[in-house]
């Protein structure tokens, strides 16, 4: 499963980590908010929770948002 940074980095400057609020998509489109997860934890469970929701319905990428 691949996890999409760019969007985050490009905001931020910075990988995504630590603790906070984390939006993902379930692949590549970021164009439509509503389709965004919102998990709250640690950067690495929270992809780990979005890695297994992409996984579950049949996607092969994960973006994070900014």
């Amino acid at each position: 499963m691949y996890v999409r940074t760019n969007e985050y980095e490009g905001a931020h400057g910075n990988k995504p980590r630590g603790y906070g609020m984390w939006a993902f998509w379930l692949g590549s489109d970021t164009s439509d908010i509503g389709k965004a997860h919102f998990i709250t934890g640690m950067y690495s469970d929270a992809a780990k929770q979005a890695k297994a929701m992409a996984r579950e319905q049949g996607f092969h990428c994960v973006t994070v948002g900014s």
